[in-house]
């Protein structure tokens, strides 16, 4: 008994000793350096996008932009709130339940050119399809084999037509039909190239490649449309271009990628080979987000969620 009470006690020790040394790197290493010589890239915060009274948001994890309209999952409410460019609340759908429109803790959405928006609705392990102004159209299950898969972000691609859909539970990358039909998947728990540990956020390249955010592996893996690894974004660590818990992914007009850090309340950009470019800043001082997570780009504008603060802030990009 002394001797398992002296192993618990070391592997106590060792546990804290690493919490500590994370503190002290995120907040004496970290910091500093990005305040310093580091890349920074200027733009504008120009809106905050809230909801009042009864259209307020709570926890919202991701936003889409289609045809002027911001589509924000507010996941507390279980419920779509959409706004304009403005900020102004326009209308909302969902609610909490399992009922054809009803919601339970929704995590990610896409809004397409053809005025359909798609919600991974996690908490009932589907995928539900609506029009542009929240009217139910149609949904699929997510499955693998028998058991229930928790959706977390999903696009429709734009060649193919099919809807790609991130699992958390089972580690992969999921590849359904436009009308919901299960095609493929690829990925599966691991480390290596080409493996996931929880992935996240998606979003379609300019080429039609596909970048998906792996958040315990600290990094954005692209894939060709078949399934194979076609370059990696980031790696762990806290100095610039490093990522610790990485959770949304957008890419311009140029290809460039914005990454967020949802541990290190950053904003980074890459070019589109995957090099580093610079930390998102107002002037010389690296903006401070908190628990930013999903993102969008439209129209030069960046759409940032910040989950813990119940907002979308709106930015300016500076070419």
């Amino acid at each position: 008994m002394n001797q398992t009470l002296r192993i618990s006690n070391k592997r106590y020790k060792l546990l804290l000793w690493h919490f500590l040394l994370l503190i002290f790197l995120t907040s004496s290493v970290f910091g500093p350096v990005f305040a310093g010589n580091t890349s920074k890239h200027a733009i504008k915060k120009i809106l905050q996008i809230t909801g009042v009274g009864d259209n307020a948001l709570s926890l919202p994890s991701d936003v889409a932009v289609a045809d002027g309209k911001v589509y924000v999952v507010d996941g507390g409410n279980h419920r779509i709130v959409v706004f304009d460019m403005q900020g102004q609340f326009l209308f909302k759908f969902g609610g909490k339940g399992k009922a054809n429109g009803q919601m339970n803790y929704p995590v990610g959405i896409f809004a397409d050119a053809n005025k359909t928006v798609y919600v991974a609705d996690s908490g009932n392990f589907r995928v539900q399809v609506f029009s542009a102004l929240g009217q139910y159209k149609s949904k699929f299950k997510i499955k693998s084999g028998k058991k229930n898969i928790r959706p977390v972000d999903l696009i429709r691609h734009s060649e193919s037509g099919h809807i790609i859909v991130t699992g958390s539970n089972n580690h992969s990358v999921m590849e359904y039909s436009s009308r919901g039909k299960f095609l493929r998947k690829w990925g599966g728990n691991g480390l290596n190239q080409g493996e996931f540990r929880y992935p996240a956020t998606l979003t379609e390249l300019n080429d039609g490649r596909i970048a998906v955010v792996d958040v315990l592996n600290s990094r954005v893996q692209v894939f060709n449309a078949n399934g194979r690894v076609s370059m990696v974004v980031g790696e762990w660590g806290v100095l610039p271009g490093q990522l610790v818990r990485p959770k949304g992914v957008a890419v311009d007009k140029k290809g460039n990628f914005y990454i967020t850090d949802s541990y290190m309340n950053v904003l980074q950009s890459f070019t589109d080979s995957g090099d580093f470019i610079s930390v998102l800043a107002k002037k010389d001082k690296p903006f401070s987000l908190v628990t930013p997570v999903g993102l969008s780009i439209y129209n030069n504008k960046l759409l940032l969620v910040e989950m813990r603060e119940h907002r979308v802030s709106v930015f300016q990009l500076v070419n």
